[in-house]
């Protein structure tokens, strides 16, 4: 979703000519305040912001920007561009913006990836020697050979490259994978 911040009387139209080039819903917030109010209680993808504020209410702005959470911000000048204009760049930095948080998901990803492998490898070689002693009971044997199992399932899912996992977030996403 995205978040238009403007007092424009063609606020409709530029929401209009957002919602129609990036398939997302576009709120309007006629203030900083009413802003502040729903990023408080929703997330957004963009939070579109008429430059016209930053010269009458810098401190509420600031305010603004420090509860954006993960929306990122947009200035534009309504005064100046027109509605498609203002739209097209919407359109970009929502490609950017989600371009970006595919790869820090696929950062983390990988980070998880790498962490977990170590530690399923660990658990599949110490079971498999602990099923080999001797001493052991059929019962714990059958409890060993399940974390055995379990631990063969999660390795067989870890092997799923983050390649495959970005090309299908880019794809549900709408983009291309680069």
């Amino acid at each position: 979703m995205i978040m238009l911040v403007t007092t424009s009387p063609r606020d409709r139209e530029c929401a209009a000519a957002i919602e129609e080039v990036t398939h997302r819903k576009a709120e309007i917030a006629a203030s900083l305040a009413r802003a502040v109010e729903r990023l408080q209680s929703q997330d957004y993808d963009l939070l579109v912001l008429d430059e016209s504020f930053n010269h009458t209410e810098i401190g509420g702005v600031n305010l603004l920007l420090n509860h954006a959470g993960p929306a990122m911000p947009v200035y534009v000048n309504l005064a100046l561009h027109g509605a498609e204009w203002v739209a097209r760049e919407v359109q970009g930095r929502l490609t950017r913006f989600i371009r970006e948080r595919l790869s820090a998901m696929q950062s983390a990803e990988n980070i998880l990836r790498n962490v977990l492998r170590g530690e399923v490898t660990a658990i599949l070689l110490n079971s498999e020697l602990a099923m080999r002693a001797a001493e052991l009971s059929p019962e714990a044997g059958e409890r060993i050979q399940i974390v055995h199992d379990l631990a063969e399932t999660m390795r067989r899912k870890l092997e799923v490259t983050p390649a495959h996992v970005a090309a299908a977030r880019c794809h549900d996403a709408g983009l291309r994978a680069s």
